[in-house]
């Protein structure tokens, strides 16, 4: 009889919509599956913190008045008794809204040291500024930031993305962010399994 290598993979997703009338990080799915186990089984699930707070309900308020705003992104393998540990990795899906109210995304991320500029349709550039030495802590692959630890359940990543910069205050309009996190046990492989050789530099 063939076993399967059963693993847990959580996905939480957030949009950081930066608008006029402020910044919304806003929870739009969260997926949990039990883990095999003998006995109680495990649960993963993952939480995205901004500047150094879960939301409350999922959403926070921010209202950039400048060019530049805080914005301190890292993810927490969420505690409870029966949560396991995880290896996680995130996504920054950056798009920009038309006056029709249709986006402009499919942007490809490109880290230089630890900035990555996207430009507007408009010329104008957003920067997102990655934390000093980010590097130190994540991998960038395929379009994703792996981070190389393995996060124990109420355990916090280190912050990835740092702040924002336009070049044009106009542009807090029209730019929409999207974080999304990825969460995976830890053990048995599970890593290595769904997300390919990336996983052998993980520690």
């Amino acid at each position: 009889m063939n076993k399967k290598k059963m693993f847990l993979v959580v996905c939480s997703v957030f949009v950081v919509t930066l608008a006029f009338a402020g910044t919304t990080l806003a929870l739009l799915s969260t997926q949990t599956q039990a883990k095999a186990n003998g006995f109680v089984p495990g649960v993963l699930t993952s939480q995205i913190f901004e500047n150094g707070s879960l939301a409350p309900d999922g959403h926070s308020s921010l209202i950039p008045t400048e060019n530049t705003t805080l914005k301190e992104v890292q993810v927490q393998n969420t505690p409870g008794a029966h949560e396991v540990d995880a290896y996680i990795r995130v996504m920054l899906v950056p798009t920009f809204r038309s006056d029709e109210g249709t986006l402009a995304g499919n942007i490809s991320l490109n880290p230089n040291n630890d900035s990555i500029i996207i430009e507007a349709p408009s010329g104008e550039t957003v920067t997102l500024n990655l934390t000093s030495g980010w590097n130190n802590n994540w991998i960038s692959q395929n379009g994703y930031f792996y981070y190389k630890s393995i996060v124990s359940p109420g355990d916090l990543t280190d912050v990835l993305l740092e702040s924002v910069h336009v070049t044009n205050t106009e542009l807090w309009q029209t730019f929409n962010l999207e974080v999304l996190s990825d969460a995976i046990q830890a053990e048995n492989g599970a890593a290595l399994d769904a997300w390919g050789t990336i996983a052998e530099q993980l520690q």
